[in-house]
């Protein structure tokens, strides 16, 4: 009952450092549309910055990964969220643009430290059976938290301005770190082995997939608040209650996802809502009524819902347990490079042409995507039949 009861602590601190964490991945998207008005920054200005940011946390949370398996994951988590909030938290006394855009970068290295590590440990404390569903709770913590602030980054804005906001935002991440190094430090578990054999080769078809998603993924959210102004009408100061209907849609897909990841395939999922993902943007960009926009982009966070602990409880089972944070790192990695490039690329086509056929390219990686998960999907079902057969 002790060891039960510390896991469910550890799993539910977890999902609360994940609530808040997002928010520090997400700050620069809620506060570009408020720099386009005060710096006069363009598309691909905005671009560079969030490509930046994405290329240290992606590198960044390599490293971490790495050292996540040989050392105590609390203790790098809980340092991660003290770099993070003095960061944040130090745009209060910042007075130009090239110190603030240098404070937000460098808080990508806080930032970097939980993507591996929590969903290490979330693998680490749950049997395969919940796995999938405790992904999914994770995820859903994450977007939860990403709505509320999301939602309540207009109020605050009008009431205080951006700076005493970040600085707020900052101060529970001192709380966080407390609670991370106070936890209690799980027994080693020396289990290596994987709970599915697969061939090497199919985790690199799924590492290329991860990122042609994430490439589209990230031209998507990165300039959705922008995509408010311009096409939706929103002002800036509550440009990010868009992030809000996006994340609200993921979190109630993380809550669908926890009931049915368990007892479908992953794959299959993570075919059926990148496919579906590709057609919903397409759709966006051909209709110009804001409400029917808004609700295509909540569908769009469900689907994310979805696929997102699909794929993260995928891994979790052919990748050995002593390897968790390793390979988390690389997909972090994998994802950010990807990322690193769409805001660059995607900013520059929005130059050249307009944000709504920036937007429709986003599903030339997506269709790439869903075709790497179904070859994987096709060759991990003939090398279980193959099994099969060895069996009998």
């Amino acid at each position: 009952m002790s060891d039960k009861k510390s896991i469910n602590s550890k799993l539910k601190l977890n999902a609360l450092g994940n609530s808040y964490n997002i928010i520090y991945m997400f700050i620069i998207p809620f506060l570009l549309p408020l720099f386009r008005e005060q710096f006069h920054i363009n598309y691909f200005q905005s671009g560079l910055i969030l490509s930046i940011h994405v290329a240290l946390r992606s590198i960044f949370s390599l490293v971490f990964g790495y050292f996540g398996d040989q050392y105590d994951k609390r203790a790098i988590i809980a340092g991660g969220f003290i770099f993070s909030s003095i960061f944040l938290g130090g745009l209060i006394w910042a007075n130009n643009i090239n110190t603030i855009i240098t404070f937000l970068l460098l808080l990508a290295t806080g930032v970097s430290t939980f993507g591996p590590l929590a969903r290490a440990i979330v693998r680490e404390n749950s049997k395969e059976h919940q796995r999938a569903r405790y992904m999914s709770l994770f995820s859903a913590a994450g977007a939860a938290g990403l709505v509320v602030t999301s939602l309540l980054f207009g109020f605050f804005i009008r009431m205080w301005g951006w700076k005493i906001t970040c600085f707020l935002l900052s101060l529970p991440g001192y709380l966080l770190a407390y609670a991370y190094l106070k936890s209690k430090k799980g027994k080693k578990n020396h289990k290596a082995e994987a709970e599915r054999k697969i061939k090497k080769g199919y985790i690199y078809l799924f590492f290329a997939s991860v990122g042609f998603r994430s490439l589209g993924d990230w031209a998507i959210l990165s300039f959705l608040p922008i995509y408010a102004t311009d096409y939706i009408g929103l002002k800036p100061e509550i440009s990010a209650w868009i992030i809000t209907i996006n994340f609200t849609g993921e979190f109630l897909g993380n809550l669908i996802s926890s009931r049915i990841t368990d007892k479908n395939s992953l794959l299959i999922l993570a075919l059926s809502t990148t496919i579906s993902t590709t057609f919903l943007i397409i759709v966006c960009t051909l209709i110009a009524q804001p409400i029917i926009i808004v609700l295509l982009v909540g569908i769009l966070g469900i689907l994310q819902g979805i696929y997102f602990p699909s794929q993260n409880t995928w891994l979790t089972l052919i990748c050995p347990l002593n390897r968790q944070g390793k390979m988390f790192g690389r997909v972090f990695f994998i994802q950010g490079f990807s990322a690193t490039i769409a805001p660059i690329l995607y900013g520059w086509i929005a130059e050249q042409t307009s944000l709504i056929s920036a937007y429709r390219f986003t599903s030339v990686p997506l269709i790439i995507s869903f075709i790497l998960f179904g070859i994987i999907y096709i060759l991990e079902s003939r090398t279980n039949q193959v099994l099969s057969t060895r069996k009998i």
